[in-house]
């Protein structure tokens, strides 16, 4: 079935040709990956083929979709260079083009980089910025991905009751998407961040939590979705078999009867985790050498390039094999009484590192919201123009700039206004407000701002806009008022503007209201037209009309 998606799909846009491949398609493309990949296969050149094409397209969706692809073939592959410079092209192309799933989906990857390297603070600093990122961030398969890898980063680093907290939001926004790729990843890491807990509370001493923690992941997989023939079916039975048998659901004969094809198909992590329930039982029962055994196997699984909890955890039990096995040759039982008050220790840690976190997050948050007050207070809620404040506060630092040069300031306000709202409602007014405001934006130069004094007058601050320069902006003005299609809010609906423009190649306190008189020209000249003052010396009007 999933062959036949990936076939679909590319006889789809090869038939139309690579220009018309849609970042939809390579989303879809990229998807299809992974379960190739879980199951052995190499995927890394097609991944990097998806990336390239994306690029050359100008295809930020696909891109990030396929350097997400990508990280997962060099992670899996314990390619740390690879996923650093994956990581690293996401972030920076997903803030480059808008998209925050992406961005926040290649910083918590730099996160668990930092953190195999041992920059936590780091890390800490990347997670906080992706959580961020996604706080407002829209649903879709994008904001699935980002969460789930969210959430795994968190587990990562032993942040279990976040990582859960964001495993939360994702079955909310899977119970609106019915999107079972999202579901499937999430259900296995889920049940594995409950692993993972179970273990942490093992070698922090707190035996009785850790076996309760492991009943509820065995619980949680009760309730879980079929996975079967999903790519984490086999990962999941291992999670599913480490959990039964650390919290005693099921006993040490059938563990050991159901491993060996248990664990054949499954990915190297919840293999070491089964590993480590299988030593922890086996030496309760004191068979040191079949522990020891286990604990080995375990250790050879785990990616030797991610600081992943289930190395220090077999560490850990491996002392706890040789104190109990009576051994002291060596002084084992300091290294045991060691291994405990590390374990404490990381688990004190694990407390501090949700602090920082928790605390960063609280200002992050808090500023932002500063940021959008300050932005509500300089902003026109009708149309999202500037308001007369920022308007004013603009109009000062232009007339104060110590450069010299061109500026020029434009006066625009709809004809017949008063007869849009008499005739057609004030709602339908606010629309053509609202219309008129997108239309100004999208015609101004970069770097112009567009302000509302109220009602229908607007202006344009131009700075480094010369006589001719304005020339040109007043008249892509008309005719973008002109051409829009107004007619669809109204049949009978037509709008025109007037305008007045000066234009000062001095800072001229005079300048605004010059802009002001040329405007009511244009009104008492006869409306859909602009007059153009220059102000270079004395002052010497310009008459320009345009029809």
């Amino acid at each position: 079935m999933e062959e036949a998606n990936v076939a679909n799909v590319m006889s789809r846009t090869t038939s139309r040709g690579a220009a018309s491949v849609t970042g939809a398609d390579r989303l879809t493309l990229a998807r299809r990956l992974l379960p190739r990949l879980q199951a052995g296969e190499d995927i890394g050149d097609a991944a990097n083929r998806l990336v390239q094409e994306a690029a050359a397209d100008d295809d930020a969706i696909g891109e990030c979709a396929a350097l997400y692809t990508a990280l997962a073939a060099a992670a899996l592959s314990a390619d740390s260079e690879r996923s650093r410079s994956a990581a690293a092209r996401m972030v920076h192309r997903g803030a480059e083009a808008g998209l925050p799933v992406w961005e926040a989906t290649g910083r918590q990857y730099l996160a668990r980089l930092h953190l195999a390297d041992g920059h936590e603070d780091v890390a800490l600093r990347e997670i906080v910025a992706a959580e961020l990122l996604l706080d407002d961030a829209k649903a879709g398969v994008g904001l699935a991905v980002a969460l789930n890898g969210l959430a795994v980063t968190y587990c990562r680093i032993g942040l279990h009751e976040d990582s859960e907290r964001t495993f939360a939001r994702l079955a909310e926004l899977n119970g609106v998407m019915d999107d079972q790729w999202a579901v499937h990843a999430s259900t296995y890491n889920r049940i594995l961040n409950h692993a993972s807990w179970a273990v942490a509370l093992a070698t922090a001493g707190r035996e009785d939590d850790a076996v309760e923690r492991a009943g509820l992941a065995a619980e949680q997989a009760r309730q879980a979705p079929d996975l079967t023939g999903s790519p984490a079916e086999h990962d999941f039975l291992a999670v599913c078999l480490f959990a039964e048998l650390f919290s005693g659901e099921i006993d040490l004969a059938e563990a050991l009867q159901r491993r060996d094809a248990t664990l054949e198909h499954a990915l190297g992590e919840p293999q070491s985790y089964v590993r480590f329930a299988l030593a922890h039982t086996l030496a309760t029962e004191r068979r040191w050498e079949e522990a020891r055994a286990e604990v080995d196997a375990g250790d050879a699984a785990v990616n030797p390039n991610e600081r992943e909890p289930i190395r220090s955890a077999l560490v850990w039990e491996r002392a706890r094999i040789a104190v109990r096995e009576g051994a002291d040759a060596l002084g084992i039982q300091d290294v045991w009484r060691y291994a405990c008050l590390a374990g404490a220790q990381v688990w004190e840690l694990r407390r501090r590192r949700g602090d920082t976190v928790h605390e960063k997050l609280r200002v992050g948050r808090l500023e932002r919201e500063h940021q959008r007050i300050e932005r509500a207070s300089l902003e026109d809620p009708l149309t999202g123009t500037a308001n007369r404040r920022r308007i004013d506060r603009e109009r000062a630092a232009l007339l104060s700039a110590t450069t010299a040069g061109w500026a020029t300031v434009i006066y625009l306000d709809i004809d017949r206004f008063k007869a849009v709202n008499d005739l057609y409602g004030h709602d339908l007014g606010d629309v053509v407000l609202r219309q008129l405001a997108d239309v100004l934006r999208d015609t101004v130069r970069d770097g112009d701002l567009v302000g509302r004094y109220g009602g229908d007058e607007f202006v344009v601050l131009a700075a480094h806009c010369s006589p001719s320069d304005a020339e040109g902006l007043r008249d892509r003005l008309l005719v973008a008022v002109r051409d829009h299609p107004w007619h669809r809010l109204h049949p009978d609906l037509q709008i025109r503007v007037s305008m007045g423009l000066a234009a000062a190649r001095e800072r001229r306190q005079d300048l605004f209201p010059a802009a002001d008189r040329a405007l009511y020209r244009a009104k008492r000249g006869g409306r859909d037209r602009a007059e153009l003052t220059v102000l270079d010396g004395p002052e010497q009007p310009e008459l320009t009309v345009t029809t």
